[in-house]
């Protein structure tokens, strides 16, 4: 256990227990999102607050042995900073998508199941050929249980998506997650973009191409190294090897 995922894993399982004991308290009206009020009401923290409540017992269970289990090899190898900073841009970007797809809805959204999705994704990139159990039955890599986790979500979201079910929060948050971990230009602008500075980038020189190509090549072998670490060299993909050869031969030619 890392100490962003125990923190996290505390705020939500504390969120809950006092959802319990104060029923009295408009605990989704207020912090659960609920797309109507994000504009309506100008609400926008509840892109953010709705991320760490949860309702049903199995619901809450379910995403903080997610956290637990994919959480804690993923910020090892990214630090504290970066692991939540993915972890809450995912989040709040499956709010989004959830916001979008339902402006002018009154039934709230709640859940880290986006962000947690966002995780598996991650964790799928990272260590493609690690053996999961799906659904706690079915072993099967995780780089193909994630695929077939888009294929439910998607299906569902077409065929049920009055279900009671965040379909689409899942689907955005591995989208975003995809994203972020695809785009060095997307996490140069997350990583230097601070909500306080009225400015925003302006005077900062965004580095060239080949310094965020060297930045994200580093940042990966450390991943691949960690992996190593934990597993042995026999974990690594043939992509992975060919990285760490190549980042190899990069630093022998310095």
């Amino acid at each position: 256990m890392t100490k962003t995922v125990k923190i996290l894993i505390i705020i939500n399982v504390v969120l809950f227990v006092l959802m319990h004991l104060l029923p009295n308290v408009a605990w989704l009206a207020f912090f659960a999102l609920v797309p109507r009020f994000v504009l309506a009401k100008f609400r926008l923290w509840q892109l953010f607050t709705y991320m760490f409540l949860h309702v049903g017992l199995w619901h809450l269970a379910v995403n903080m042995l997610m956290l637990w289990f994919f959480g804690p090899a993923i910020e090892s190898a990214w630090g504290r900073r970066e692991f939540l900073r993915y972890y809450l841009f995912t989040g709040i970007g499956a709010g989004l998508c959830s916001w979008l797809v339902a402006l002018r809805s009154t039934i709230p959204v709640i859940g880290a199941s986006g962000a947690i999705f966002g995780i598996l994704v991650a964790y799928a990139i990272m260590y493609p050929d690690t053996i999961i159990l799906l659904f706690f039955f079915f072993p099967m890599k995780i780089r193909y249980a994630v695929w077939v986790l888009v294929g439910f979500n998607l299906l569902g979201a077409l065929s049920s998506p009055h279900a009671g079910i965040a379909y689409f929060a899942h689907l955005g948050g591995g989208l975003c997650g995809y994203l972020y971990l695809r785009s060095e230009w997307l996490r140069w602008k997350i990583l230097h973009w601070t909500p306080l500075r009225l400015g925003g980038l302006r005077g900062r020189k965004r580095p060239d191409k080949k310094y965020l190509q060297k930045q994200d090549l580093d940042q990966k072998a450390d991943a691949i190294l960690d992996k190593i670490s934990k597993y042995g060299i026999d974990s690594l993909s043939r992509k992975e090897r060919q990285l760490l050869e190549l980042r190899s031969k990069k630093i022998a030619s310095r």
